[in-house]
């Protein structure tokens, strides 16, 4: 067998349409490329740029929020698929 990736959906622990609008609090732990935790208001998944990392991992992309609930900007992030469970907040 290659060594070569087979892509794979992520496994997200609820469909990722339930996942827009909804705020999530990713641990530090659980995002790839980021040294701190990351509150997201949720604005898109991306299912198409996420089939290549054994379904462990899904990009997603929002509003960073501050621990004051402010907007601080708009960013893309690669995270667990664990991270993705709905402990968040309706926002």
């Amino acid at each position: 067998m290659s060594g070569l990736a087979i892509a794979e959906p992520p496994h997200l622990p609820i469909p990722a349409d339930q996942l827009i609008g909804r705020v999530l609090q990713i641990p530090a732990s659980s995002c790839r490329y980021r040294d701190a935790a990351l509150v997201l208001f949720v604005r898109r998944v991306r299912l198409d740029i996420s089939r290549w990392y054994g379904g462990r991992w899904v990009w997603v992309e929002g509003d960073e929020l501050a621990d004051a609930g402010y907007r601080l900007g708009w960013v893309q992030a690669l995270v667990h698929v664990d991270a993705c469970r709905l402990r968040a907040v309706t926002a």
